[in-house]
């Protein structure tokens, strides 16, 4: 409710204001009254006053003098001023403090309604944008973190942005940081148990990790953290002070910081975390990928050997080579082999994937691009069954940017392969033997003459009885099988290698290259030079 001081040396045109105002009309709650300056002043300070209305003359303290009293406190009080006729041009000169406006003597009870009215509906209005201005100013910084942290990993990733807009971000996002600075970066992993926390309870942890940073790094250094997609916590740092020709000195207190953060968390914290520094400082922003990518190829150095590590690492900061996982889609795929029930060359799939990530310097990032390819290949396949992925096992890592590190993921895989064989093979068993004899001659036959004929005349069966078997065990036509490992294998040949595609189309048992192009088609949407072209672009 709305609270009003009324301001008059005549008691008798004080009551008379008061009495016209509707007060349950206009939503007032209390009416104060005075009858000097000096004590509406008084009841000004002593209560919250939104609309005050005063008379111009009066004794000791003029009604401008209120005024300019009031307005110099501060607050953003409505003011009505009252004048006589004969006081109108002195009224004038309280223009200067911002009234609202003036009642003429005698006071005509609707234009006070009105005038009031007015006043209380831009009190409302102004109320309302306090409000919202409030809630955007909490928003925001509720969301600065998330937003600091967005803005670090898109020069992580060395994901493109123009000088003005990255200046503008930073300012915005009150961020200490300028172009061409010296900057230094470390990451922190947690381990243990504290990796094992639900979400909510893992990102109370990283803020208790950040706090402590802070806390540590804030007497000489500017710092700048978020989460990255490997689920790791990147802090870039920056001097306070010009540092030119004491870059050791920099990064020797840098250290001092960063094991200090180590000791503290652990002990706090309770669990274990691993800290890696990059050897170098660059200049940001254009320094920061390459210091990131030597970090997470020092930290992948480690993930498999040890933990609670403090290491800084002197990595390479040019680009990193990305290539194409080769195991993982060349074909038979994962998906298939599971599909048909073929486990022993499902298994051997899973060697071979995970032979390739172990034995080449991969990025994080392809582990991840493992994960989902495996974890699809089981959820299709169980829920073929009607079941869900869950009822065999820990089906995932749940939602999550990244996958685990590599030893976590192959125990999961062959985990999750061992459940769902077990608890699928069941009488057909007795026919996988067929199943894979079948699959055999087709991979091994492929450009010579292929059919359910061919394939019949090998095993030494029937070509309708064969095909109903092989539905029977395998739930999936054998002509439609065939088509899709010679689409499968033109995709692979065209993505991997420079076989012309007359060649590619003869390999996989097409002799008429036109042929070839219209099933690809059909297949793919692309015709096989499309296909190649868009692979190579990617």
């Amino acid at each position: 409710m709305l609270e009003v001081l009324i301001v008059d040396d005549i008691p008798s045109q004080v009551d008379s204001f008061a009495a016209t105002i509707p007060k349950d009309e206009l939503g007032i709650g209390r009416i104060h009254k005075a009858y000097s300056g000096k004590e509406a002043l008084k009841l000004y300070q002593e209560h919250t006053i939104h609309i005050v209305i005063t008379d111009i003359r009066m004794p000791e303290m003029s009604g401008i003098e209120l005024i300019r009293a009031i307005r110099e406190m501060g607050r953003g009080v409505k003011i009505v001023v009252i004048s006589g006729y004969a006081d109108f041009e002195y009224a004038q000169s309280v223009v200067p403090y911002n009234t609202s406006g003036y009642l003429m003597k005698p006071v005509n009870p609707d234009q006070m309604r009105e005038t009031l009215g007015k006043l209380v509906e831009e009190i409302a209005f102004e109320k309302k944008q306090q409000q919202e201005q409030q809630r955007d100013v909490y928003a925001f910084r509720e969301n600065l973190p998330a937003l600091q942290g967005g803005l670090l990993n898109r020069l992580l990733y060395g994901k493109g942005i123009s000088n003005a807009e990255l200046e503008r971000k930073l300012y915005l996002l009150n961020l200490p940081f300028s172009p061409q600075q010296k900057a230094g970066l470390f990451i922190v992993r947690l381990e243990g148990k504290l990796q094992e926390y639900e979400k909510k309870d893992k990102e109370l942890i990283e803020y208790a990790v950040t706090n402590m940073a802070e806390e540590l790094f804030r007497d000489a250094f500017h710092l700048w953290y978020g989460r990255d997609h490997n689920e790791y916590l990147v802090f870039l740092v920056a001097a306070k002070e010009q540092t030119d020709g004491r870059e050791l000195t920099v990064r020797n207190a840098m250290d001092v910081r960063a094991a200090a953060l180590k000791k503290k968390a652990e002990s706090l914290l309770n669990g274990k975390i691993s800290i890696v520094l990059a050897e170098n400082w660059a200049y940001f922003p254009e320094g920061v990928p390459g210091l990131y990518r030597s970090v997470i190829d020092g930290m992948r150095g480690i993930e498999e050997t040890q933990q609670g590590v403090f290491v800084r690492i002197a990595g390479n900061l040019g680009q990193v080579s990305i290539g194409t996982l080769t195991s993982l889609y060349r074909p038979p795929l994962l998906i298939h082999l599971l599909d048909t029930g073929n486990w022993t060359q499902a298994e051997e799939k899973l060697i071979q994937i995970f032979s390739e990530l172990k034995s080449v310097n991969y990025p994080p990032e392809h582990a991840n691009e493992a994960y989902f390819a495996i974890a699809s290949a089981y959820q299709y396949v169980a829920h073929k069954k009607g079941k869900l992925l869950s009822e065999f096992g820990a089906s995932s890592f749940g939602l999550m940017p990244a996958a685990p590190s590599l030893k976590q993921l192959e125990k999961w895989a062959f985990d999750m392969l061992r459940s769902l064989r077990e608890q699928m093979e069941d009488s057909s068993e007795k026919q996988s033997g067929l199943v894979d004899k079948v699959q055999k001659f087709i991979e091994e036959n492929m450009n010579d003459g292929l059919s359910l004929q061919s394939i019949a005349a090998h095993i030494g069966l029937h070509p309708a009885y064969l095909s109903r078997v092989y539905r029977a065990e395998t739930g999936n036509n054998l002509s439609e099988y065939i088509h899709r490992y010679r689409m499968e294998l033109a995709s692979y040949l065209l993505r991997n290698g420079d076989k012309k595609i007359y060649e590619i189309s003869q390999i996989v048992g097409y002799q008429a290259v036109p042929h070839f192009i219209k099933r690809f088609k059909a297949f793919s949407n692309m015709t096989p030079q499309e296909f190649r072209d868009r692979t190579e672009l990617s």
